[in-house]
């Protein structure tokens, strides 16, 4: 599957068919069942965690290179943009953790996944030229005080929804379900980054947008993985076996 992304032909549909044959069966067998339909309790909670985990991470990978191609900043200011996140991020574990929100984890989860979709929707608005670039670093904050908020919550979810013996399997199950997001769906939005011309977007540092830069291939990653953050949210509202 990795390398039909890198390689768009219509021959890399072989390989790219031949990975998902590979890839459902063995993922169906290490996830708990009903994890692709959102089934209550702890398949919600597993998927939730890919869900938050591959939607950020993989428009995250793209932000130093939008605002260095896309608005002249330095690697170095492009990276900074991610640097406060660091620390909301942390707020946030912080915040789900007091005693007396844990009636409200599931408001919490879905808070964070809002927060997280409307940072990945709102970052792209610095290819309009007239957005200030910091409005990515502001955006990205928040979205990282989501993750926070998310991430955490899905650990102390699992262990309160596994029984004991089922601990150890269970948070296998998550980290799987978080590294395998983010491997797809980074190929998923690499491949339409690639494909409507990404890869040839001009380097121009310290101008206001690259020479043949390409806006639309930057939109085709961040749009998409703002629509799965926001299914997360929804996801969010059924991590619990009850209704409450």
């Amino acid at each position: 599957m990795q390398y039909a992304a890198q390689d768009l032909r219509w021959a890399s549909l072989v390989p790219a068919v031949a990975g998902v044959a590979l890839l459902v069966p063995a993922v169906l067998g290490l996830l708990p069942r009903g994890t692709y339909r959102a089934a209550r309790g702890l398949p919600s909670v597993v998927l939730l965690r890919g869900v938050a985990a591959g939607s950020f991470i993989s428009a995250e990978s793209f932000v130093p290179l939008m605002l260095v191609t896309q608005r002249g900043l330095s690697p170095t200011l492009a990276g900074f943009s991610l640097a406060a996140g660091g620390g909301t991020w942390a707020v946030g574990s912080w915040v789900q953790s007091r005693a007396g929100l844990e009636p409200y984890r599931e408001r919490l989860m879905t808070f964070g996944m809002v927060l997280v979709a409307a940072a990945i929707a709102g970052a792209p608005s610095v290819l309009i030229p007239s957005v200030p670039a910091w409005i990515v670093a502001v955006a990205w904050a928040f979205g990282c005080f989501g993750m926070g908020l998310v991430t955490s919550s899905t650990s102390v979810l699992l262990l309160q929804l596994s029984a004991p013996a089922e601990a150890g399997t269970n948070s296998a199950a998550l980290q799987i379900s978080d590294g395998l997001s983010n491997a797809v769906l980074l190929s998923i939005g690499g491949a339409a980054f690639g494909a409507l011309g990404g890869g040839t977007v001009g380097h121009t540092v310290g101008s206001a947008g690259g020479s043949g830069s390409h806006p639309a291939a930057f939109a085709a990653v961040f749009l998409p993985m703002a629509a799965v953050a926001l299914a997360g949210a929804w996801v969010a509202t059924r991590v619990r076996t009850e209704t409450r």
